[in-house]
């Protein structure tokens, strides 16, 4: 019988020499787990962050799959070209067209333009990014794009990004979107609409025809028959600096302009009339003139013909209505591109945005880092007081995660934020896309030759405008010398004299543009260290990101501020078509589309016409109602009641007349007066108690409601004590700190802007 276990005796084993050195060196429990714990969090945080890299990289595109620029043909620099100053392009009689429309099918179009000068280059091409195929071959020298056969081999290059005319069939069924190429659809019971759509380039961009159809469509043979004969252009919108062909969005036009095409109205579009691709007004309507041109070789004459677009979309109109003479060529023909506009939160025009706009991160670094009293300038109220934009005290500025971490990294301690302005939430990013010859954001979609060559800002998407320096870089045609920023707050007592004084001693100014050096943008700018990320761009102002008293102005070029205004880039006031200037009130989420610009361009208009206002009309609702298509619905009517004689030329019917709605759509109000205010030296209307504006550093500074001067005129501190300027202060005591701020002299917008001569 065995001796149960439990019974039997314990037989001790001594541990061997080796086993005696590994208990010798045995970690304690608590330790081996937090060692496991520390390689868990070190593997998360890796992968996290590796992750992230790759979130944002792919959301700014930073990896695309397209084919870069290679290089570009000889003559891309231009140096020492001298700023625009020529005839206004209202006085100037365009060209008669000498492309022969309609494009024929598998042909490309035009890429010379009519009258807008030559082509820019680098030009990237986007036709891939269109879900059109590759570009055209059209040389065989490396320049634009390469171009590859289906096993991959190069067979050429496209520095043009041509493409040959096509047809397309888009709609719904079921609520879904479809697109069939070339070959009309089999017709099915679910189908909610069916579009006829042309693509192909005009001056080098895509451009799409939408006109509603049937299944007796024919590629020679439109059925027009669900057309109404009247059109719609879409400008579309956003921010960008040139070098780029742009995407055409199929299913995004579709969406945008589907009320209307159901209606039967039908659609022009051109990636070139699309301001997310580039700002030169010239070529805007050199193509939009072309683009039309083909609508009417296709399909014939639309009775009219209605702007529609946001933002950069809605300044198009204004300042195509101002720019485009109505006698079109030498034959005397008269033709609007558009005849009426629906400009859905526009600018009056880019240029005089921008000045404010760089004025952003000058003020915003001053108040995080270099003002005396910055406890005081935590609240974004106060900012506001000096920047004039609006400001919500629940928002954080902009990029403040990553610029807390840099700070973080660097060992600093990140600046306190009490709400966000305008300025850091929604212009964060603008000086370095605009002004910064050595930052571009799509910098992947170019070699590393042409980045390093090229100079990337939209003062050099207009250098024809604006003229070159001596190395081919754009002239700046604004300047904040003698800009005393926060007068008003001072003169309202906001701020006291020493922060006045302060303020305007060290804000400084943005370098020249042959001093700019790159961006600390983190990945958008190829930085690969988030440690040297900055919002700000401190390292491209006249301080150098240090406290300076006095902190250098430097100025921009009156010549190229002179260009400007003659070749049309500023809108002086002229609008002669009917134009409805259309906003939800989205000033206290931040948007960068701020109401004040609707009393901006309404100034201008008042100024031009002697005080009256025959075209434009000012709807803006509740943030949650979008009034586009009311707004469109009015100028339809309107454009009806002019062709039957109901309503004259330069007459406001009263169905179209100004008005504020509230977030249902509901009426509020409308009528003259219901935006009266301060901006027009009257009691504020219904409207505008409503809605209140807000205004821009300029204006906080002592800039007019037309908000549109590049250079001041100054006078010497002396003279601004004695005809008013600090009135009511008696700024007689400040006067020697003032004249060692501004030794050449200070603004007076009573005089109105230097670059303008007439």
């Amino acid at each position: 019988m065995r001796t149960p276990l439990i019974t039997r005796p314990i037989q001790t084993v001594s541990p061997t020499p080796k086993r005696r050195q590994q208990q010798a060196f045995a970690l304690p429990r608590f330790l081996k787990i937090l060692l496991i714990l520390g390689l868990l969090i070190t593997l998360l945080v890796t992968a996290g962050w590796y992750w992230a890299l790759a979130y944002v990289s792919d959301k700014l595109d930073l990896n695309p799959a397209e084919p870069p620029v290679l290089s570009t043909p000889p003559g891309t620099k231009i140096a020492n070209w001298p700023a625009y100053h020529g005839a206004h392009p209202k006085d100037l009689i365009r060209p008669a067209e000498s492309f022969p429309f309609p494009i024929n099918w598998g042909q490309t179009g035009p890429a010379e333009a009519l009258f807008a000068g030559p082509k820019q280059y680098p030009f990237m091409c986007q036709t891939l990014d269109s879900e059109l195929g590759q570009p055209l071959v059209d040389n065989q020298l490396g320049y634009g794009t390469a171009v590859s056969d289906k096993s991959g081999n190069v067979v050429g290059y496209s520095q043009d990004c041509g493409m040959p005319t096509r047809l397309h069939y888009l709609g719904y069924r079921d609520g879904q979107f479809f697109r069939s190429d070339e070959q009309l659809p089999p017709a099915a019971d679910n189908e909610e609409l069916l579009i006829r759509a042309e693509s192909g380039t005009i001056n080098r961009f895509i451009y799409v025809l939408l006109m509603p159809t049937s299944h007796n469509d024919q590629r020679d043979q439109p059925d027009v028959s669900r057309w109404n004969g009247k059109a719609i252009y879409h400008f579309k919108g956003a921010i960008g600096i040139g070098f780029q062909q742009g995407q055409a969005r199929f299913k995004r036009l579709l969406k945008d302009m589907r009320p209307a095409l159901e209606q039967g109205y039908a659609v022009l579009y051109s990636t070139g009339t699309e301001t997310d691709n580039h700002y030169n007004i010239w070529l805007q309507e050199d193509t939009a003139a072309r683009v039309k041109q083909q609508f009417i070789a296709r399909f014939g004459e639309p009775q009219y013909t209605i702007g529609m677009g946001d933002s950069g979309g809605g300044l198009q109109q204004y300042l195509i209505s101002q720019n485009h003479p109505q006698v079109d060529n030498e034959q005397g023909k008269q033709q609007r591109i558009i005849d009426g506009g629906v400009a859905i939160i526009p600018y009056p025009d880019m240029v005089t945005q921008i000045t404010y706009g760089l004025d952003c991160e000058l003020l915003e670094y001053y108040f995080d880092h270099l003002s005396a009293d910055r406890t005081f300038w935590q609240k974004a109220e106060r900012r506001s007081w000096i920047e004039g934009l609006a400001y919500n005290t629940g928002f954080k500025p902009r990029l403040d995660i990553l610029a807390d971490i840099a700070s973080v990294l660097r060992l600093e301690k990140p600046p306190v934020h009490q709400g966000a302005t305008e300025c850091s939430y929604s212009w964060r990013g603008s000086a370095q896309l605009v002004n910064n010859p050595r930052f571009n954001s799509h910098y992947p979609r170019y070699s590393e030759q042409v980045n390093r060559e090229n100079f990337w800002t939209h003062w050099q998407d207009n250098r024809d405008f604006y003229g070159t320096d001596r190395f081919g870089r754009a002239e700046v045609p604004a300047s904040n010398v003698g800009v005393q920023y926060g007068l008003n707050a001072w003169k309202k007592g906001d701020i006291s004299a020493a922060q006045f004084l302060d303020l305007n001693a060290k804000v400084g100014s943005w370098k020249a543009q042959k001093d700019m050096q790159p961006e600390h943008y983190w990945l958008i700018s190829g930085d690969d260290s988030l440690r040297k990320f900055s919002p700000y761009g401190e390292q491209n102002m006249s301080h150098n990101g240090q406290a300076e008293k006095p902190a250098a102005r430097i100025p921009g070029s009156l010549a190229a501020a002179k260009g400007a205004y003659q070749s049309g880039n500023v809108f002086l006031g002229k609008l002669d078509i009917p134009l409805i200037d259309v906003r939800p009130y989205k000033d206290p989420v931040l948007d960068i589309h701020h109401s004040w610009a609707a009393l901006s361009s309404r100034a201008r208009i008042l100024a031009f016409n002697q005080g009256k206002n025959p075209n434009q009309s000012i709807w803006i609702s509740g943030a949650q109602y979008d009034a586009r298509w009311d707004a469109f619905a009015a100028m339809v009517r309107w454009l009806d009641a002019r062709a039957a004689g109901d309503v004259q030329e330069n007459e406001m019917p009263e169905f179209a007349s100004d008005r504020c709605l509230d977030d249902n759509g509901n009426l509020i109000a409308r009528g003259d007066g219901v935006w009266d205010g301060t901006w027009n030296g009257k009691n504020e209307g219904v409207c505008t108690q409503q809605y209140p504006f807000f205004q821009s550093s300029r204006q906080a500074a002592g800039d007019h409601s037309t908000a549109s001067v590049l250079f001041c005129h100054r006078v010497s501190v002396e003279e601004a004590i004695e005809s008013g300027i600090y009135a009511p202060l008696d700024a007689r005591p400040y006067r020697a700190q003032l004249e060692a701020i501004f030794p050449e002299g200070v603004c007076d917008y009573r005089k109105g802007d230097m670059a303008k001569s007439w």
